[in-house]
């Protein structure tokens, strides 16, 4: 997507504040945004990093709810918004968490969630991640709702180290691809996290198999025996494991190769035949490669690209 910019120009105060609400219900999704200040001010910068969406906002002070009825409202695909605090004071609440965040620090709000947070006058990057995306490193996204991730020190530095060098403007002309970008981001994410982690996100084997589909997914020729002898288990064994998440092998191998495929779509500098990609993802035929994404993700490969 191209670089999107807007600010509220020479408006302040309510006026200012009434085209913000609108601008935020147009491209980011429905809240409930109020604020006293006399002189209220906002801007908003967005673009793409693969397959995340990237919004800095800069606003005066303002109170936000995410209630029932805003979550009822939205359509989109269940989300994590990774929040960067760059300048200001935040307070938050969300999935029995709340605390203040200072700059470096960072927040993971889950959208299909109710959350509330007051923020002082602030600057602040936040990557919206899709929970089918972040699965892939994350058995399940919507437990880390509300965690604050100290920005000062450990996996969490090198974390709020990285989201500090975005900038919307800048991302399209770095040396990688944004979807490297944002894998790399998601791995620090689950570093930073991992002491907060649900216990059964933390199984060995089950940690072995994920990083397994990742990287033989682009192999059409991986299949369930592969990777049980690579795991050191039987076939009935790895489909007992699959099966404790929800979901069998193939499930899993198609959901990362589809994943995969979707975000070199995505990646406007990734300017492949959709057959390329498709081979390139673990599909010998493009017209199946198709089938299966239209039958994820709504539409065609095609249609994405455009």
């Amino acid at each position: 997507m191209q670089p999107v910019i807007w600010s509220t120009t020479d408006r302040r105060g309510a006026p200012a504040l009434r085209q913000w609400r609108e601008m935020i219900d147009r491209s980011l999704f429905s809240l409930e945004i109020n604020s006293a200040a006399d002189s209220f001010h906002a801007r908003l910068e967005q673009g793409a990093l693969g397959p995340v969406l990237m919004s800095k906002l800069v606003a005066g002070p303002q109170a936000v709810d995410r209630t029932r009825r805003n979550i009822a409202r939205t359509r989109d695909r269940q989300k994590l918004d990774l929040v960067a605090v760059r300048s200001g004071r935040f307070t938050y609440r969300q999935n029995g968490h709340d605390g203040v965040l200072h700059p470096g620090d960072c927040l993971l709000l889950d959208r299909s969630a109710p959350y509330r947070f007051e923020a002082s006058e602030s600057c602040s990057m936040t990557l919206a991640l899709e929970h089918d995306w972040l699965a892939r490193w994350i058995g399940d996204p919507a437990a880390l709702a509300g965690r604050r991730i100290d920005g000062a020190s450990g996996w969490g530095l090198a974390l709020s180290a990285m989201l500090a060098t975005l900038e919307i403007e800048t991302v399209d002309r770095l040396a990688l691809p944004g979807s490297a970008l944002a894998e790399q981001i998601a791995g620090l994410l689950v570093l930073a996290c991992e002491p907060e982690r649900p216990a059964r996100l933390s199984r060995p084997a089950d940690n072995r198999l994920r990083e397994l589909i990742a990287d033989h997914a682009h192999d059409p020729a991986f299949d369930v025996a592969q990777a049980a002898a690579a795991l050191g288990m039987s076939r009935r064994s790895l489909h007992l494991l699959c099966a404790r998440d929800g979901q069998s092998f193939g499930q899993r191998l198609m959901a990362e190769r589809l994943a995969r495929a979707r975000a070199m779509l995505l990646d406007a500098r990734l300017r492949l035949p959709i057959g390329e990609i498709a081979w390139r993802c673990g599909f010998l035929d493009q017209g199946h490669f198709a089938k299966r994404f239209r039958a994820q993700y709504g539409m065609p490969p095609s249609a994405l690209r455009a």
